[in-house]
């Protein structure tokens, strides 16, 4: 284990040193064509962004290169899934250092172009807070319209029993995750859901489309929340557990 922990910090040592002295090259290139047009003043900026965007690219190509992540178990330090995934969260990292994420994110086209390129599948429209976490892209699809909010942090991994199990994370359209939402692996969750403020939905839930989550409620493994059903605030809905749907949600008890 010790070994695989220092052969990954080299890894990614050497990634992002060849990576990002990419990225500086372009900059150092685009800032000299730029200042023999315009003032180096009004250069600066432009430069900076072809270098974001020679950033997303080469980690693009790269996670192109990688074995794809499918759902499964699969054994630690074993396997080209394993590698895959160890290569991929490497080149996660190197785009989500502090600051770079930052200026990444707050522009919603090379925020499109980063997740893309990370592998996730997600819509030009779908919005999400700078400090979001997707800890597994890849494994990530969201619809257009949606709305992740400031620190979600969604996952498509965990590691069990000497096992790496991997699950895709789903969202549908024109849903939003408020505030401090954590989606573990295998979640999925339809068109029109409003989750609210740090709620846990853990491993295998299903949210179905129009539902309701209330604030600071908790999610346990496989539970199955029906088209139109509502969670109050401050519940926990124990593993396997079926929320039905409701005729009229704003008349009806909390579950």
């Amino acid at each position: 284990m010790s070994l695989g922990l220092i052969l990954y910090d080299l890894i990614f040592v050497i990634l992002a040193t060849g990576i990002y002295a990419g990225a500086l090259a372009a900059v150092v290139r685009a800032f000299a064509w730029l200042a023999a047009l315009i003032p180096w003043p009004l250069a600066c900026f432009p430069a900076a962004y072809v270098g974001f965007f020679v950033l997303v690219a080469e980690v693009s190509v790269l996670t192109a290169l990688c074995p794809k992540l499918t759902p499964g178990r699969y054994k630690l330090f074993g396997g080209l899934v394993f590698y895959g995934w160890i290569f991929r969260s490497a080149l996660r990292r190197v785009l989500f250092v502090p600051g770079v994420k930052w200026f990444l994110f707050a522009s919603n086209v090379l925020r499109f172009f980063t997740l893309r390129g990370l592998g996730a599948k997600v819509a030009f429209t779908t919005s999400m807070s700078a400090d979001v976490d997707l800890l597994d892209p890849s494994l990530v699809a969201v619809g257009p319209g949606s709305i992740f909010g400031a620190r979600c942090i969604i996952t498509g991994h965990f590691v069990e029993a000497g096992c790496l199990v991997l699950g895709e994370v789903r969202v549908g359209k024109n849903s939003m995750l408020a505030a401090d939402v954590m989606c573990a692996p295998s979640v999925t969750i339809g068109d029109d859901v409003i989750v609210k403020a740090r709620v846990d939905i853990n491993v295998g839930t299903r949210i179905g489309s129009r539902a309701r989550i209330g604030a600071s409620s908790f999610l346990d493994s496989n539970v199955t929340v029906a088209p139109g059903g509502v969670v109050g605030n401050y519940v926990y809905i124990a593993r396997r557990t079926e929320v039905l749907a409701v005729p009229n949600e704003d008349t009806a008890p909390a579950v």
